[in-house]
């Protein structure tokens, strides 16, 4: 099919459903004329002028047939497109001869009403053919040279015939103008609903995913909560003392998981909004790839794999860049391996390359023995809540975040991260990063890896939070631990507590109703009360860096997120009190 047909054929049903709402006006035109030419005493045209109008509106009826109602012919549709032109042409060209006999009998009203007939055709191609300018100009082209002709057969003065000719020109401009407008128009509306449609479509595409998060994420979350309640209600039971250590540990392990899938969800969200932000420090690249084989190798010794990071002998690899970003992605593609994974080696491997400009090309590929990925879901393999097939959900649970959260944080960095089918079975996932040379750097921190408690028996201490059950948690660590501890349901509370007694700490939450933590500092530090400058160590869910910044400006000495980390919170506490 030629293009210009091509081109046609979005437009030709809409023509066809035009042409037939025109049939019963053609009807009347046909009727009205072989009156005009009994009148005019021209019976000898009648039965030509019937057996022409009833042909051409016969064609075009079979012609527009098969496009009306917005179908389109399924066979021999070059052949359908190239009738209906005809026909279009051929109706125009027979009314505008018409309209030509009439206005040559030189009688004023035939003459008036081929104007009419010419004016009309026109209009009427205007309907029809606003959708597109060829079809339009095809039925308005006989028309317009029936028009340009008449003047030169009005046997009348020199100035009436240039009259004439003028209002020929003005009106034939002014039917162009009038199609253009309504074309524009037609477009811009056509355009409207097509955006309408798309916006309504990536609606309901929302709607399903966040129905599908919420499916996936509900399904996630009760596996480590029906762990927690189990373990919390067999040491409320006194369970054997043998079983109690394993119990804590199930806890410890179910309220990782939830932190973790609460981490992706955030990240993915502060991803989606452009709220993402990375830090830039030197950090030891080989330390980081040993911190996540050794926080993974239990897991994976426990199902008989072999974790395998490269050569042990490597020189420190100092960097610039976010250790704690990078250990997130490398986590996240562990954990699948150790998941997929049912027997065999992990291999993880490191490649630097030096570039110019003091830049480094870094390439670490995590390779798994499991299954591997079908070539048809490696195309949704990093889409936020999918996962690899149905089977594959059931199996192995997940939200199928982490995949997609690590992909942008590699972007973010500068990055890209990828996967591919390895050789015989598993998959290979290829982090590349280019990032500044670092320098070796002695870094000094009072971080407890034993989780051993603070010494702060001596120390009075204030807990502000609004829910109960934290107040309750922070006096089940703190308690044993030997301090003073009074706790507070809100900020008006805090502040009446700090008033009236002296603390050497205050935990304070920051989301709060009423007064809220920041605002109860602030309030704090503005007076002259017993604890003005008593170190306050603010907790809250949000973990945005502007949330952060805005409690260190309200005046809290430290921060911690929630869900609140023991090891975190021993560490915060040491803080303080050095200070």
């Amino acid at each position: 099919m030629s293009k210009f047909l091509t081109a046609l054929l979005p437009y030709l049903p809409a023509n066809a459903d035009e042409r037939y709402k025109q049939v019963f006006t053609r009807l009347g035109v046909m009727v009205l004329l072989s009156w005009a030419l009994h009148l005019a005493s021209r019976d000898d045209l009648i039965g030509m002028w019937l057996l022409s109008s009833l042909s051409v509106q016969a064609l075009e009826f079979i012609a527009v047939r098969p496009f009306a109602k917005g179908r389109m012919p399924t066979r021999h549709v070059e052949a359908w497109a190239l009738l209906m032109l005809v026909s279009v042409l051929t109706m125009a060209t027979v009314h505008a001869g018409a309209a030509a006999i009439l206005w040559y009998s030189d009688q004023p009203s035939l003459m008036a009403l081929a104007l009419f007939l010419l004016a009309g055709g026109l209009l009427n191609n205007v309907a029809s053919g606003v959708d597109s300018r060829p079809l339009f100009y095809l039925g308005a082209a006989p028309y317009v040279v029936s028009l340009a002709t008449l003047p030169m057969w009005w046997r009348t003065p020199y100035g009436q015939v240039a009259i004439l000719a003028t209002m020929v020109v003005f009106f034939t401009i002014a039917v162009h103008s009038t199609w253009q407008r309504l074309h524009q128009a037609r477009k811009a509306v056509i355009a409207a609903h097509e955006e309408a449609d798309a916006r309504r479509i990536q609606a309901e595409a929302a709607v399903a995913d966040r129905a599908a998060m919420a499916a996936i994420v509900s399904h996630e979350l009760r596996t480590p909560l029906s762990a927690i309640l189990a373990g919390a209600h067999l040491i409320r039971r006194g369970s054997h003392p043998a079983q109690t250590a394993a119990t804590a540990d199930l806890i410890v392990d179910a309220g990782h998981l939830m932190t973790g899938l609460l981490t992706d969800m955030l990240d993915q969200a502060k991803i989606e909004a452009r709220a993402m932000s990375l830090e830039t420090r030197n950090f030891d690249l080989l330390g980081a790839l040993g911190d996540a084989t050794r926080f993974w190798t239990a897991q994976a010794v426990a199902k008989g794999l072999v974790l395998r990071q490269g050569s042990g002998d490597q020189a420190p690899v100092w960097v610039q860049g976010d250790p704690f970003r990078l250990r997130q992605i490398l986590n996240n593609l562990l954990s699948n391996a150790v998941k997929f994974s049912d027997e065999g080696v992990i291999d993880l491997r490191l490649a630097v390359e030096p570039l110019a400009d003091g830049l480094l090309q870094i390439v670490i590929e995590v390779q798994d023995n499991g299954a591997g990925i079908a070539p048809e879901a490696m195309a949704r393999l990093f889409t936020p809540y999918s996962q690899a097939s149905q089977e594959t959900a059931r199996t192995y649970g997940g939200t199928g975040l982490g995949l997609t959260v690590s992909r942008e944080l590699a972007r973010l960095m500068g990055g890209e991260l990828d996967a591919r089918a390895a050789v015989p079975r598993g998959a290979i996932f290829r982090l590349t990063l280019t990032l500044p040379e670092g320098s070796s750097e002695s870094v000094v921190g009072t971080a407890r890896d034993d989780g051993a408690a603070p010494q702060i028996s001596t120390l009075r201490v204030l807990a502000v939070d609004d829910h109960e059950v934290n107040r309750r948690t922070l006096a089940l660590v703190l308690e044993p631990l030997g301090v003073t501890l009074s706790t507070a349901s809100d900020g008006l509370s805090a502040l009446k507590y700090l008033a009236a007694e002296r603390f050497d700490i205050v935990l304070m939450d920051v989301n709060m109703p009423g007064l809220d933590g920041c605002e109860a500092t602030r309030r704090l530090r503005a007076g002259v009360g017993l604890n003005r400058d008593t170190p306050v160590i603010g907790f809250s869910a949000g973990v945005a860096a502007e949330e952060v910044q805005a409690c260190r400006d309200a005046g809290m000495t430290d921060w911690l997120a929630k869900p609140l980390d023991i090891r975190a919170l021993y560490d915060a506490l040491d803080r303080a009190v050095a200070a």
